[in-house]
């Protein structure tokens, strides 16, 4: 049944802080969500479009701007994970193992509501910093100056630090330079519009993967030389020129013995073996899952990039073979992959509460769905239904 198959990687997914602009309020509120698609998920919530969350739509909140996001999901059960731990701050098993313990023979004190916009970026610091989230390839992106002041100012006064891997981009009209190591192709954007949300800025990758695995036989890893079955688990490196494919678990280990953390599973970054360029894990992954689970979605991808280089209607026809993978906004309006029918690799969750089906969504993280609408590469789920909008206090 093709609808209990495995589905690729996602090609974006966050969580995200939104805050209300509307007048007639002492205080804006706060809410956050987890979406694959910010521009869309941000046009719902201000009414523009169909959909968005109830609390948002009412008491005259509208409109709302996205203040930051937290990239990197490789999945939607990660980024709802991640969402309902940054929701939930005094429930979630992540912060409260990371809280400090008070000392012995004292009560503990009473855990107060967390409403106020230094509260939220307070829990997101201590989030970034627990050993399940800090393993995670994941990146911080501000709009709002005032907002990356605010987390600035708690990252100079509190005692852990957010691990380095994890990037912190000043974006929109943040003026400052960003807090953290600058990761490869995490660059500013400008603005929530601009979010590239497809596989586009991929897809010479994902042709040259394509290519390089349907002609697996006469090949030899690059690592132990052995000759490849066609069934076997490769990787392609993303880089434009270069050739080089290894077995997975070579790569894997290869990555892993250089890594700096030896209690790390997943490696997060590494060198290519042929060409030393820096290497995302994530990456290679997401192409390993198209390859392996999205033929007929890539197809689909294909035939349309066919048709567009055929009009003449395709910027740059002469596309290299490698990666071009990078940040930068896409201004081409044909370059969204309209896949509604193809089989891709999520369906729509439209209407999804986060707090009435949190369990069930764990327990299935595993497994795959088994909704039979028409799935779509661009997906929108709604945002956890909220007790009430929160208000800054």
């Amino acid at each position: 049944d093709a609808a209990m198959d495995p589905k690729p990687i996602p090609p974006y997914y966050c969580c995200y802080l939104l805050r209300s602009t509307g007048g007639g309020f002492q205080r804006p509120a706060l809410y956050i969500g987890s979406t694959p698609d910010p521009p869309r998920r941000l046009a719902q919530h201000n009414g523009v479009s169909k959909g968005g969350a109830k609390r948002t739509a009412r008491d005259g909140r509208r409109p709302w701007e996205m203040v930051l996001l937290v990239e990197g999901f490789a999945s939607r059960v990660g980024a709802l994970q991640f969402e309902w731990a940054w929701q939930h701050p005094a429930a979630s098993r992540h912060l409260n193992k990371s809280r400090k313990k008070p000392k012995e023979g004292r009560k503990p004190p009473a855990r107060r509501t967390r409403l106020s916009l230094q509260a939220h970026l307070e829990d997101l610091h201590l989030l970034l910093r627990t050993r399940y989230f800090a393993a995670w390839p994941l990146t911080v992106r501000f709009f709002a100056a005032d907002v990356h002041r605010v987390w600035k100012g708690w990252c100079d006064r509190v005692d852990g630090v957010v691990p380095r891997h994890i990037t912190v981009v000043g974006d929109g009209d943040c003026e400052e330079a960003p807090l953290g190591q600058q990761g490869a192709g995490k660059s500013k954007v400008g603005g929530v519009k601009n979010i590239q949300t497809d596989y586009a800025h991929i897809y010479g990758y994902l042709e040259k993967g394509m290519d390089l695995a349907e002609n697996l036989a006469g090949l030899h890893c690059h690592l132990c030389e052995i000759q490849f079955n066609q069934e076997d688990l490769v990787t392609v490196c993303p880089q434009a020129s270069c050739k080089c494919v290894t077995h997975l678990i070579c790569l894997s280990t290869k990555f892993l013995d250089r890594a700096s953390d030896e209690d790390r599973f997943v490696p997060l970054e590494g060198n290519c073996p042929a060409c030393n360029e820096t290497v995302p894990w994530q990456l290679l992954m997401q192409e390993l899952s198209i390859r392996t689970r999205g033929r007929v979605m890539f197809q689909a991808m294909r035939r349309k990039e066919k048709r567009k280089a055929q009009k003449g209607t395709k910027k740059g026809s002469n596309m290299p073979e490698g990666v071009q993978y990078s940040a930068a906004p896409v201004t081409d309006s044909e370059t969204v992959l309209d896949l509604s029918q193809a089989h891709a690799h999520v369906s729509d969750e439209d209407n999804l509460s986060l707090d009435d089906n949190w369990a069930e969504l764990l327990n299935s993280e595993s497994e795959p769905e088994t909704k039979t609408n028409p799935p779509r590469v661009e997906i929108v789920i709604e945002d956890s239904d909220l007790d009430d909008a929160i208000s800054l206090g």
